[in-house]
């Protein structure tokens, strides 16, 4: 009896010690609508300003393309793109999604309004929910909380996004989808489980 109280008194302590998990993904505006908190755009600022710092410096011996990778982990606090002390290109970032043994489950395709839907509704929830082209871009967009924006070119409610683009330098968050594909055709949503 005497071992069980000491083990009841340790495991708050234990539970206390653990890493802090981010609870305030997102928040309400003054209309209601949800909009990401001030410490999640903070996340995405941060990387936002390194990223641009790499792009200035990229040459073919230093490409810029870890960016993707580490903002789904630092925003959705997961650890699914970590590799040694960095983060995996966005070339893996479909393979590792796709072929992992059931971490993430595919939502649907982009075309889909239903499934758009499905994306923000996850992303809103804060689970990690991404876009990707499996063509031979291997292109990764992030779904974040927020509001579907109407895309004149999609003619679809697209969620909020954002994207480090490799192949030109810029990124963004806070826009829709189809900033980041030009077509809804052959995107694939994925969620974590």
């Amino acid at each position: 009896m005497r071992k069980y109280a000491l083990i009841m008194l340790f495991i708050p302590f234990l539970i206390a010690c653990g890493e802090a998990k981010r609870q305030n993904f997102t928040t309400l505006n003054d209309d209601g609508d949800i909009v990401m908190s001030h410490e999640s755009i903070e996340i995405l600022e941060e990387i936002e300003v390194d990223y641009n710092a790499c792009k200035f410096n990229e040459s073919d011996d230093r490409e810029c393309n870890h960016f993707t990778a580490e903002a789904i982990c630092r925003f959705y606090e997961i650890d699914d793109f970590k590799k040694d002390e960095g983060y995996v290109s966005y070339r893996e970032i479909k393979d590792l999604v796709t072929l992992n043994g059931g971490v993430w489950k595919p939502i649907g395709l982009a075309t889909n309004q239903e499934d758009l839907d499905l994306a923000q509704d996850y992303a809103n929830n804060a689970k990690a929910t991404i876009a990707f082209d499996p063509s031979k871009s291997n292109h990764v967009a992030i779904i974040l909380p927020g509001n579907k924006q109407k895309s004149g070119s999609w003619g679809l409610e697209a969620p909020n996004s954002a994207s480090y683009f490799v192949h030109k330098q810029e990124c963004y968050f806070n826009k829709g989808l189809s900033y980041s594909f030009s077509s809804p055709e052959g995107i694939i949503l994925y969620a974590k489980k």
